[in-house]
């Protein structure tokens, strides 16, 4: 049995970033193909993921090199292809909406099929530049509103983001950082990366936000000079001063905010480290030890209730927020509601 396929393919201009990308979505279409969970000899390299995505573990590390197909019209010879499989089914309910975003000209997305226990797409290299790609793929009954916005409050939805080394990187442009072997695969690696606006989407989770940079390691080929990227940014040995690169890359936000009855506090750790986030009232007592002790480097994230240290519920207001490391002390203020 086949399920219908509807495919809209975009490549939208944003005027504000400089950015060009490539989207497509719509229905999953069957194919016939058996259960496998190897890739084909049509595809260089697989990725699977199989998570649950509550903590966003499919923002995967790893930086994946992919060739540009070197054949004129060909888009399937060695080494130019990725294919990324997501679960056929989660939760009980059967994937059957996706839409998949790529840095475009580096990565062209294919469409997303399903067979045996598994969804995917292939992602394409296209051009030789740093590339990024976002999959969603909508879990449940039709999972597309009146108005055609792929999403639905009854449908659950997983993400998948990756970044992609495409082609040979000694062609890259030098404010791109040609060197990629410190490198390490967030929000940051690459300036308006495929992802960025996934906060706005009608449908998206809070907890799944890539958040924002003020420094990249790598520049997108359509970068506007005042993004602040290339050699040296974000590599491990860093070719400006360490103290403004901490100040500069450290995010702590929450969101929403003003909120009611949970705010979601989001941070990224460079390093190992201790960290103690604290909320205060405006006369500067404390209200809620969040968080305290030694967490591992990445992004995190914590909630808070609007309650204080003894469960109790406190009074609608203004709020100090606080997060403490051992490399810098940073406050903000947030609105609960009641």
């Amino acid at each position: 049995m086949k399920i219908r396929l509807f495919i809209q393919l975009l490549s939208i201009y944003s005027f504000l970033s400089g950015s060009n990308f490539r989207i497509i979505s719509g229905d999953i279409t069957e194919t016939d193909n058996s259960n496998f969970r190897s890739c084909p000899e049509v595809v260089d390299s697989c990725i699977f993921v199989c998570d649950d995505a509550t903590t966003n573990p499919c923002h995967p590390e790893n930086i994946f090199t992919i060739n540009v197909d070197t054949i004129p019209g060909i888009t399937d010879s060695d080494g130019s292809r990725y294919r990324i499989y997501f679960p056929r089914e989660y939760n009980g309910m059967n994937a059957t909406k996706f839409k998949v975003t790529a840095s475009w000209p580096c990565l062209s997305p294919t469409y997303v099929a399903a067979s045996g226990n598994y969804t995917f797409w292939d992602i394409i290299g296209n051009d030789d530049c740093p590339g990024t790609v976002q999959g969603s793929i909508w879990y449940g009954d039709d999972c597309q509103d009146d108005n055609g916005n792929i999403g639905s409050a009854d449908c659950e939805e997983l993400v998948g983001r990756f970044c992609f080394a495409v082609g040979d990187t000694l062609n890259w442009t030098e404010s791109s950082d040609q060197s990629i072997k410190n490198d390490i695969c967030d929000g940051c690696w690459m300036s308006t990366p495929a992802w960025e606006d996934y906060d706005n989407e009608l449908y998206s989770d809070t907890l799944l936000s890539p958040l924002i940079c003020d420094i990249y390691d790598h520049c997108h080929h359509s970068t506007p000079s005042n993004i602040l990227c290339g050699v040296g940014f974000m590599d491990s040995e860093l070719s400006i001063d360490n103290t403004n690169y901490i100040l500069n890359n450290f995010h702590f936000k929450n969101y929403p905010n003003p909120f009611n009855p949970v705010t979601t506090i989001k941070y990224t750790l460079s390093k190992d480290q201790k960290v103690y986030i604290t909320i205060y009232d405006m006369l500067g007592r404390v209200i809620n030890n969040l968080v305290a002790g030694k967490q591992k480097a990445g992004i995190k994230s914590t909630q808070w209730d609007g309650t204080n240290n003894n469960g109790e519920r406190v009074s609608a207001g203004l709020y100090l927020y606080q997060i403490q490391t051992e490399e810098l002390t940073k406050s903000k203020k947030m609105v609960f509601l009641q």
